[in-house]
């Protein structure tokens, strides 16, 4: 389980360090001070959409432990899609302009207004669900790991806005990478489904 856990950390770390609108408003606020609203906003609105995903996984669970191996199938290609559209595409920053007044309750607007963010986490977790254990337990595990490594990233970049705004042969990087990881996660995610589903 230690290793499950391991890569769920590094594979959400490469995830969520991609540049994107939350990351943008954190480095965009950063220029008129510490961003602690723009941080925790983003931060609650990540775990709550994380959260409303695993009560999800959980109630198909109860319906039918099958689901688990078809939301890997599906999840694994709908991955797979997400990262090839990544590679295909150019880069693109998204550049979002800073309204400091109310930080917190804006980033969690951004957050939380794109329903896309909860097919990937139904896309994304089933991967690293193991269904003879409990699932409540893994459930706060996940929880704890993305909490911590993603207040761990925005304030990273809240600290390093300057030096990244200069960083422009660094942002091709940063915006590709997580789309190879996926693409990675999703078929071994998709092979792991197969071959449970067949078995």
């Amino acid at each position: 389980m230690l290793s499950l856990y391991l890569t769920f950390a590094i594979s959400i770390t490469l995830l969520i360090s991609s540049p994107g609108p939350i990351i943008s408003l954190v480095i965009s606020d950063s220029k008129h001070g510490w961003p602690t609203g723009t941080i925790w906003g983003g931060a609650i609105s990540a775990l709550l959409l994380l959260a409303i995903s695993l009560v999800v996984i959980h109630f198909a669970l109860v319906i039918d432990e099958n689901i688990l191996d078809w939301g890997r199938v599906i999840g694994g290609v709908y991955l797979a899609y997400l990262g090839l559209s990544i590679l295909r595409s150019k880069v693109h920053i998204e550049k979002n302009k800073s309204h400091h007044k109310d930080c917190f309750w804006r980033t969690m607007k951004a957050g939380l207004s794109n329903p896309k963010d909860i097919l990937f986490f139904l896309a994304f977790l089933p991967s690293f669900i193991v269904s003879g254990e409990s699932f409540i337990e893994q459930s706060f595990i996940f929880l704890g790991i993305w909490a911590v490594i993603d207040m761990g990233i925005m304030v990273a970049y809240a600290g390093l806005a300057k030096k990244l705004f200069s960083y422009q042969k660094s942002q091709p990087i940063l915006y590709y990478l997580p789309g190879i990881f996926m693409m990675l996660v999703g078929l071994i995610s998709l092979y792991l489904g197969v071959v449970s589903l067949i078995a």
